[in-house]
């Protein structure tokens, strides 16, 4: 859309211009989701030990690639979902379809293709006669491994899928029975394991300014856009923890105009508070070594016999002797009227790290900076006389390394888990035989209604530092929604007792594929 406004700016001289889309639209001409259709084969021991994975994703771009072919390389890097398959082919492939043209909707291919594989492990568990969490914990990806596209993993980069598969476990009760019978209804539950890379441009950056003010407070000027994700409060907490400040005295502005700004790559692919995260801590320590060598002068010692905090420089073994950050923003300026240094200002800077492009014969390379990985259940109640369902309890269990705000993290799961429960329930274009969208309207295109969310909503998280993330944090922003398709179709399946492979699981094709087995 925002070509198109451009475009129409530019005609008019550069003035303002709304773009206007009726309901129907916007529904069939702005770009909706993406389409899968996928074959796995996997080859494993008699006891289910993962030994080969052959992977081929067809997606579907609709009329136009948009994001399709990135989305379609994304699916490639990470084809296995979080297992470790020592031989491994994918072939991954952008297809153009007259259907409305797709993009990504949180996940970048990720919840397509999880789908595709924690289905298969659910058949592969059912085959080798084994329970599905077990086989999971059998071969998640561990520190040692390598990615699809050889990527070395580490303690650092990679989280602990075992911790995330024993918690998800605990919180959906699985040992009390994953299918049980009682008064004509079928209660079942199903389990997922997700990862995600954020494949980001080689020199994906963010810069951040620091900029202190005659009362102390601090201004914290970046190029991140606040979508409702927490971005200016993570910051905030990220500069405020740096510089021993409460967050009341970080100014967060982020009305983003690239004359003044500094460099911020994208806001997408759960790397906001990685890439402007390690900015802004930069920024923090810059400020704090001018604001040292300021108080310095002040206090006749060295720089490093000084420490910050709590709005002050103090001496570290006399911390009654000090000068606070108010005293020092503008410079200090000395009994006698004579004046030091001058404005405290901190700019950090920061750049992904060792990131390549993929060879395009071997297909190898490394495309993120780490993997973040979790663990998601879903326990319906189904009536088997007209396959209607609902909803009782929802898990995410996640590894983001080290989690700066609890709170808004949780949050963060939660709309993921709704998001990833409609798209699996209910959400599809109908087309008649032209390939025409059929239900252009909200009323026809059924995304998950009030009344038919989950009774509950359970969110924890394990905790595995990454060595490169500000405190340790790893990317969150997307993972709440990946792991929910696969987990309600492999609920759905156990309930049922017939593998439900095709999205959306409405009531009509869950009937239609029972019956056909019948």
């Amino acid at each position: 859309m925002e070509p198109l406004a451009y475009l129409a700016s530019k005609m008019v001289g550069g003035k303002l211009v709304h773009l206007k889309y009726e309901r129907e639209e916007d529904l069939i001409t702005a770009p909706c989701h993406i389409g899968l259709h996928a074959t796995i084969r996997l080859g494993a021991t008699k006891e289910g030990k993962l030994k080969t994975g052959q992977y081929t994703y067809l997606i579907d771009s609709g009329a136009y690639t948009d994001q399709a072919a990135g989305i379609t390389r994304a699916a490639a890097l990470d084809c296995t979902g979080p297992y470790d398959v020592p031989n491994v082919w994918c072939d991954s492939y952008c297809m153009y379809t007259n259907h409305p043209y797709a993009t990504s909707f949180r996940g970048y291919a990720h919840p397509e293709l999880t789908f595709v594989v924690e289905r298969t492990m659910d058949q592969l568990a059912e085959k080798v006669k084994i329970d599905p969490v077990e086989l999971r914990l059998m071969n998640y990806i561990k520190p040692g491994a390598t990615s699809p596209t050889l990527t070395a993993l580490n303690a650092s980069n990679i989280g602990d899928a075992a911790k995330c598969l024993e918690r998800t476990k605990e919180l959906i009760n699985w040992d009390e029975g994953k299918r049980t019978e009682t008064n004509g209804k079928i209660k079942s539950k199903g389990i997922s394991l997700f990862w995600k890379t954020s494949t980001t441009a080689t020199n994906a950056q963010a810069g951040a300014f620091l900029t202190f003010e005659a009362d102390g407070s601090v201004n914290l000027n970046c190029a991140a856009i606040e979508l409702g994700q927490g971005t200016k409060t993570i910051l905030a907490q990220i500069a405020a923890e740096e510089l021993g400040l409460e967050t009341n005295k970080i100014h967060v502005t982020m009305e983003v105009n690239t004359q003044n700004d500094p460099h911020q790559w994208r806001t997408v692919a759960s790397s906001t508070t990685f890439l402007a995260g390690r900015a802004v801590l930069a920024a923090a320590k810059d400020a704090k070594t001018k604001l040292k060598r300021t108080a310095s002068i002040v206090l006749k010692c060295a720089e490093e016999d000084l420490e910050v905090g709590g709005g002050r420089v103090y001496l570290k073994p006399s911390p009654e002797y000090g000068v606070e950050f108010k005293d020092l923003a503008l410079g200090y300026k000395f009994p006698n009227g004579h004046a030091v240094e001058g404005q405290i200002v901190g700019y950090g800077r920061y750049i992904q790290r060792h990131l390549t492009p993929m060879d395009k014969d071997t297909g190898f390379g490394k495309p993120g900076p780490w993997w973040s990985i979790g663990a998601q259940a879903v326990e319906v109640e189904l009536d088997p006389i007209d396959y209607s369902y609902k909803i009782l309890k929802t898990v995410t269990v996640l590894d983001g390394g080290t989690i700066i705000n609890p709170a808004t993290a949780s949050q963060q799961m939660r709309g993921g888990m709704y998001l990833g429960l409609s798209f699996a329930r209910s959400e599809t274009f109908v087309f008649d035989e032209n390939g025409i969208v059929q239900n252009p309207q909200l009323r026809t295109y059924q995304m998950l209604r009030f009344g038919e969310e989950p009774d509950e909503y359970l969110v924890d998280f394990v905790e595995t530092p990454s060595v490169d993330g500000p405190f340790g944090a790893r990317g969150i922003g997307e993972y709440g929604v990946i792991g929910m398709p696969a987990a309600l179709a492999n609920s759905l399946s156990t309930a049922v007792q017939t593998d439900l492979n095709q999205l959306p699981l409405i009531p009509e094709i869950i009937w239609k594929k029972v019956g056909a087995l019948k």
